[in-house]
């Protein structure tokens, strides 16, 4: 009987190790759980860092190829997200009557996949991103984080420096029968406004020397309109120029003209 009694423990297992087991398979669970949600919360701060970035980037396109997103073709912010992705009442793209035939309007959509129209707007924790267009923050989208509040140590933004900067500066130079900035000279900007072109902002000069011209442009594609006056001989020249929001362009324009050309 004693025999048979070793043989039965011998053979099992005991309340004790029972207990031990279960609690050391409990906490690799709980530790494999740790390291599990903390990938998934990498993943997703990784996911929606790169949604605010690619948003933003929609809105200012890549200046170095060229492409200056929906703030070069439209001449402002969008109002709301949703304008990346809808046209609504918004100015188609054209060329038309402008000066220098700049085509300004929109021409989105300006975000493609993976981005849909009904997930753009939210964050990989399922919150929905903000964005204004005015403000200190404008141009920046935020999403409010793991803690889906706003304003706390853990939301994600993009760009870091706000407000957003939409315009440049280009500085003009006028060259006329080799003589820069002669008198008798009438510079004209024309830039995208709300998606059309918009008044022309206009300097001249009277012989002030070979000062440049200096233009706040928005972020974009503007055109330079150059008029030479000497008595009724007129000249008039239209140029082109590339301006990507926070920088200085200089540009250098030369024209002839039969009339006699003076300081």
């Amino acid at each position: 009987m004693r025999a048979h009694q070793a043989e039965r423990r011998d053979s099992g297992f005991s309340l004790i190790e029972m207990v031990t087991a279960l609690a050391v398979a409990g906490a690799l669970a709980a530790m494999i759980g740790v390291v599990v949600s903390r990938a998934l919360q990498s993943s997703r701060e990784t996911q929606t860092q790169d949604q605010v970035r690619q948003i933003y980037n929609a809105i200012v396109g890549d200046p170095t190829r060229g492409n200056f997103g929906y703030l070069g073709d439209m001449g402002r912010l969008p109002a709301t997200l949703s304008e990346l992705v809808t046209q609504g009442g918004q100015t188609a793209f054209h060329t038309t009557a402008h000066e220098g035939t700049v085509g300004y309007g929109w021409r989105g959509p300006y975000l493609t996949s993976p981005f849909t129209s009904t997930d753009l707007f939210i964050d990989a924790w399922g919150q929905a991103l903000s964005y204004t267009n005015t403000g200190g923050t404008a141009g920046q989208i935020i999403s409010a984080g793991p803690d889906g509040t706003l304003s706390t140590a853990d939301d994600i933004s993009y760009p870091v420096q706000i407000p957003v900067n939409t315009t440049g500066k280009v500085l003009v130079t006028v060259v006329v029968n080799l003589i820069p900035q002669p008198s008798g000279l009438s510079v004209s900007v024309y830039s995208a406004s709300n998606g059309d072109q918009g008044t022309a902002v206009t300097l001249t000069t009277a012989g002030a020397g070979a000062v440049p011209f200096s233009f706040t442009v928005p972020h974009g594609v503007s055109a330079i309109k150059v008029t030479h006056t000497q008595g009724a001989i007129v000249v008039t020249r239209t140029v082109t120029v590339q301006v990507a929001a926070g920088t200085q362009t200089s540009t250098t324009i030369s024209t002839s003209t039969s009339a006699t050309v003076s300081m």
